[in-house]
């Protein structure tokens, strides 16, 4: 960001350049959506905007930063609540969870992971993928106690990465020939047999 908001006003002018931006990305698409539209949307000058934004991306970079910080914690707070499931239980549950995110908000987020290959070295990637590895090294460590950290590190990485991979492209991409429960179930019985593993 350009400038960060201090005062209540600046940050509200913020948070509705964000929301507008959100809403132009699900009705116009992520490559259509342009400044002057945003601001239309927001309801604010141009100049206004380009007060807290330097551009477009600044504002899409943002927007995204602030969904992966409240999507990591939310999950992690799902995950801490269940604490009375096994992980054969909370595993489908984790990627359930996902899906229903990656699926909500009108579409926002399918159109964002049609053109994630541009994001995936972005702070909110980077934010999404700590939340991740957190929650993995907390289950892990929590039902597999026997593992040291560098065994524990290691599958947190290649679980994570792998199963976020295969869910991303499933919910971009509508040409699979596989149910979302299938695909669920399906990912659920490979990281359990992977888990298994010595």
């Amino acid at each position: 960001m350009r400038k960060k908001p201090q005062q209540q006003r600046a940050k509200l002018i913020v948070d509705h350049i964000l929301q507008a931006a959100q809403i132009c990305i699900v009705e116009q698409g992520l490559m259509q959506i342009t400044t002057p539209k945003i601001a239309e949307k927001a309801g604010v000058s141009v100049g206004s905007l380009y007060q807290y934004f330097e551009n477009k991306e600044e504002i899409i970079q943002e927007l995204l930063r602030r969904k992966s910080e409240n999507l990591g914690l939310a999950l992690k707070q799902m995950v801490v609540t269940q604490a009375q499931l096994s992980i054969q239980e909370i595993i489908p549950l984790s990627i359930q969870f996902g899906f229903d995110v990656m699926r909500a908000e009108s579409g926002f987020f399918i159109e964002v992971l049609k053109h994630w290959h541009g994001y995936n070295n972005s702070e909110a990637a980077q934010i999404l993928e700590k939340h991740f590895f957190e929650l993995g090294m907390y289950l892990f460590n929590r039902f597999y106690r026997h593992w040291d950290f560098e065994t524990l590190k290691h599958k947190s990485f290649v679980i994570i990465n792998s199963t976020l991979f295969t869910m991303m492209r499933y919910v971009s991409n509508n040409g699979f020939l596989i149910s979302e429960q299938q695909l669920r179930d399906e990912l659920s019985n490979m990281i359990l047999a992977y888990l298994a593993q010595k």
